[in-house]
């Protein structure tokens, strides 16, 4: 999918929280190839160096700004000094955790509030902020399967906080929980502070496609690629259950973040960014057609595509004029580049 234009930014500076993030790379690569330039921030200097090499092209447009905790009243006053807008990527995806409202919840909430507290006081040009949500503040999971609903930018996930803050609620309920309500948050800030900006919410859920940071290391591999490797490295030996029928390409995600932040139309908007359904058998099949060297290592599976809800995405196609990748293109691109990574680091 091509950017609208590749000098939309010039001469123009955005601010990408949590730069090192799978998503965020996409991101960066969506705002850099527009002539943006990017600031982003990272916990360390290491963070730094590795996004200088995967973006290396755009290395005249980058600079970093270091911010250790989101949470931080303040933290990123020094960050958005100067910028003119601001997408908001950073929040914790953790599913090991001891304390839900610890570690899960106020992260989230706090680290989203604080950003647009830090924009408002200290960047006065800044009029439109982004904001990466997640189907999980959408999707109602006491709800199942729910064959035949559609879901849309109209739902939200209804746990309650007092649910998802309990010691004994399941993190993934209380990850998906923290997503709603930082989003809520958000919304409820601009009603409530009345700032120069407008927001808008990016909603995607499961997100793969080949990784824009450099990879060097399969053991070490971000949720999203550990979750398809696992089905062409021989570990998974049964197709897995699926958790959530809906997908779409990173790449795709880090578009709909810039169309979002250039299209009027997209103030005050959130977007259920999202291809199509998916199951991991129907990901184990294209890797097993495609790549007939790894078929003994896929599981094979028989499973039929099970009657489940749908994701409806006929608003984001519509307002930012996005066409999303299909899943055998994603698939397809990740497995080209395990088989490179397998190569380089002799495991093939």
């Amino acid at each position: 999918m091509a950017s609208n234009s590749t000098t939309s930014g010039a001469g123009k500076t955005i601010l990408v929280t949590g730069g090192s993030g799978f998503v965020a790379a996409e991101v960066l690569n969506a705002f850099l190839s527009r002539g943006y330039n990017v600031r982003t921030t990272v916990r360390n200097d290491s963070s730094a160096d590795k996004i200088k090499k995967s973006h290396s092209k755009y290395i005249n447009q980058l600079s970093f700004a270091i911010v250790k905790d989101v949470q931080i009243p303040g933290g990123h006053d020094e960050a958005v000094k100067g910028v003119d807008g601001v997408v908001h990527t950073a929040s914790p995806f953790l599913l090991q955790v001891e304390d839900n409202e610890r570690d899960l919840l106020l992260p989230a909430i706090k680290g989203t509030t604080e950003v647009l507290a830090s924009v408002q006081k200290n960047a006065p040009n800044v009029k439109r902020v982004v904001i990466t949500s997640s189907f999980a503040s959408v999707v109602d999971v006491s709800k199942g399967n729910r064959p035949g609903y559609a879901y849309s930018e109209k739902d939200w996930n209804p746990t309650p906080y007092e649910v998802a803050a309990k010691k004994d609620a399941p993190a993934a309920v209380a990850y998906c929980a923290s997503k709603v309500f930082a989003e809520k948050a958000a919304f409820d800030y601009v009603k409530e502070h009345k700032p120069q900006f407008e927001i808008t919410t990016v909603c995607p859920p499961m997100v793969y496609g080949p990784s824009g940071s450099v990879v060097t290391n399969l053991d070490n591999l971000n949720t999203s690629a550990a979750d398809i490797y696992r089905l062409m490295n021989g570990s998974c030996k049964e197709v897995p259950e699926t958790s959530f029928y809906g997908w779409v390409d990173v790449r795709d995600v880090g578009e709909v973040h810039a169309r979002a932040f250039e299209s009027p139309e997209a103030a005050g908007q959130r977007y259920l960014t999202v291809s199509s359904g998916y199951t991991y058998q129907k990901i184990c099949d294209i890797i097993r057609k495609d790549f007939p060297e790894k078929r003994n290592l896929v599981p094979e599976g028989t499973a039929p595509y099970p009657d489940v809800y749908t994701l409806d995405n006929s608003k984001v196609k519509k307002q930012l004029g996005v066409e999303f990748r299909s899943l055998e293109t994603s698939i397809h691109d990740m497995v080209v580049q395990f088989i490179e990574i397998e190569k380089a680091t002799g495991k093939a």
